[in-house]
């Protein structure tokens, strides 16, 4: 086969797996479930470290 053509047809099969790769990983980023911040309190007797 022509070189040239070997190359577009690449391109071409690079570009189709790209689009298919984006269209999966937004439908799998919906699926995931919301993560929720949990608050956490500090005991009075531990503070910031500052012997770094």
């Amino acid at each position: 086969m022509d070189t040239h053509l070997m190359i577009g047809v690449a391109v071409m099969l690079g570009l189709i797996g790209i689009a298919a790769s984006r269209d999966l990983l937004r439908r799998l980023r919906d699926q995931q479930p919301q993560l929720v911040p949990i608050k956490v309190e500090r005991p009075d007797g531990q503070g910031q470290r500052r012997d770094r």
